[in-house]
């Protein structure tokens, strides 16, 4: 089979594949085969708004296993984040 010259490949990196393979929901884990696999909707409950994440490995065939789910509030998520100091602005 003979290559397209007029096909450009764009190289990317493995997080990007496995974003595109997983999808945009996908939030992977730098130090192990786990990841965060968001829903793709937020549920509006007692004016609160609860988002609905699972943590995410791989089983003994590779296959993408569900660990357990957490439901939070966007805004403790929020939060927590914009307290995060990164080490390099110390």
């Amino acid at each position: 089979m003979s290559e397209d010259k007029n096909v450009i490949k764009i190289p990317i990196d493995s997080k990007q594949r496995q974003i595109n393979e997983k999808g945009e929901f996908y939030v992977p884990c730098d130090l192990s085969d786990r990841w965060l696999q968001f829903n793709d909707v937020s549920e509006i409950v007692g004016g609160r708004e609860l988002i609905t994440f699972s943590v995410m490995t791989l089983d003994k065939n590779e296959s993408p296993y569900r660990l357990f789910n957490m439901t939070v509030e966007r805004n403790d998520i929020e939060r927590a984040l914009n307290m995060i100091e990164s080490i390099n602005q110390k």
